[in-house]
């Protein structure tokens, strides 16, 4: 029996998912529990488990590919892990003994396979001639077996499909995209072919008689101001639809300056967190998630930090903030950037920071993460003075309650 496993959706935003890394192969025995795959979801990577046992028997995706969520990614064969054992069974018992045959019944059962070797053979060629349009009267079309309008392409490229297939440069059925990546790989450089594939070019808008290079393709693209065709990646699609989110929320501002100075070995955004998070335990809208028309207040300091990595925004939450030493969240601070982002470091936070004064902005203002009731961005440090905005939820705070809360804070950065 086939048991599939399918693009799990791990978020209410999430749409589909990118397989980062395969951990079996087709043909591996996997047992419940064990981790096949790696998906990178909208937010984090994840590990994908079966939770049969089995034997793989397809792997439906390839590394880095994306699949919406639901689609069947890989099939475990939960029979043919039967049939291993009944065969591990079947080797350990002592061979049965059986009756010699005769000379003709010898003869006859020599035949038997290659005539039935030779039938399945014609019968396959059968198929595929009914299935693909291979006349080989016409004297236009190349010979070979492909789809109609793979044997049309081929004739305008000058591709012989039956040779190529023969030298195993083409699969048989050879379709429209194996006849363009054969064409490709003849007529263009590795280069050139790359610049083809980022801007979605014909391959018939080119003079296939000598091989291409890229200035060549680049000189077309900007004779004919063509763009860039650049794949949203899975994050930036999550990122999308949280700051689509937070804009309806309704939310309102304080700006503040506020002083902090630099400890030797700390990072700034140390002092920023662990002050915050002092902050946090008096004021228990800054731990509050609204939900259903009700406020879940948690007791734990759980901050959310932006962080950039590898051309992605992740919203990276460090926990229970206020048990930690200043220097406990500075090493955190050093090893998240190495780390693998995962689901669950970026779950359960309740206020959030963001923090551009490394790059010598003044000011901005951050949009509030998910579900949290507020975030702070902060600026750059001049004179040990630094600005920052302080963004709310204006439907778990009032406007007095968070003035207090960032008077609080403000307190708390001098005692750090």
């Amino acid at each position: 029996m086939d048991y599939k496993i399918t693009m799990p959706q791990l978020s209410d935003s999430m749409s589909e998912g990118k397989l980062v890394e395969w951990k079996v192969k087709v043909g591996d025995k996997v047992s419940s529990g064990d981790v096949i795959a790696d998906i990178e979801s909208d937010k984090a990577v994840i590990e994908v488990q079966t939770f049969k046992d089995g034997i793989v028997k397809e792997l439906r995706l390839k590394e880095n590919e994306e699949a919406k969520v639901g689609t069947v990614i890989a099939v475990i064969d939960t029979d043919a892990n039967v049939a291993v054992d009944q065969k591990t069974k079947q080797q350990n018992e002592p061979p049965k003994e059986s009756k010699p045959l005769k000379k003709a019944e010898q003869k006859t059962e020599d035949k038997k396979p290659k005539e039935q070797n030779k039938q399945k053979s014609e019968q396959k060629e059968d198929v595929l001639d009914l299935l693909f349009d291979n006349d080989e009267t016409s004297q236009t079309l190349p010979k070979g077996i492909s789809s109609p309008v793979a044997k049309q392409k081929a004739a305008s490229l000058g591709l012989d499909i039956e040779k190529l297939q023969k030298e195993d440069k083409l699969p048989t059925p050879a379709f429209e995209k194996d006849i363009d990546e054969v064409a490709k790989k003849r007529y263009f450089t590795p280069k050139a072919e790359k610049i083809v594939d980022d801007y979605g070019l014909e391959l018939s808008t080119f003079k296939l008689d000598h091989k291409i290079d890229t200035d060549e393709v680049r000189q077309y693209v900007k004779l004919h101001n063509i763009p860039k065709i650049v794949k949203l990646s899975i994050n930036q699609k999550a990122v999308i639809n949280t700051v689509t989110k937070s804009w309806e929320k309704p939310v309102y501002h304080i700006f503040e300056e506020v002083e902090i100075y630099k400890k030797e070995g700390i990072k700034l955004t140390a002092n920023i967190l662990k002050a915050l998070s002092n902050s946090m335990q008096k004021f228990d809208f800054s731990r509050s998630v609204l939900e259903d028309n009700i406020l879940k207040v948690y007791p734990n300091s759980n901050i959310s930090v932006a962080l950039s990595k590898d051309d992605s925004l992740y919203m990276v939450v460090l926990k229970n903030v206020e048990s930690l030493s200043l220097e406990e969240i500075n090493e955190w601070l050093k090893s998240i950037r190495s780390k693998k982002i995962r689901d669950e470091y970026l779950k359960g936070s309740t206020f959030g920071i963001s923090n551009l004064g490394m790059f010598s902005i003044d000011s901005f203002d951050a949009l509030i993460n998910a579900d949290d009731s507020g975030i702070a961005a902060f600026g750059a440090l001049k004179d040990n003075k630094m600005s920052v905005t302080f963004t709310f939820d204006h439907r778990i705070v009032n406007g007095v309650k968070a003035a207090q809360f960032v008077i609080d804070f403000k307190e708390e950065l001098k005692n750090v």
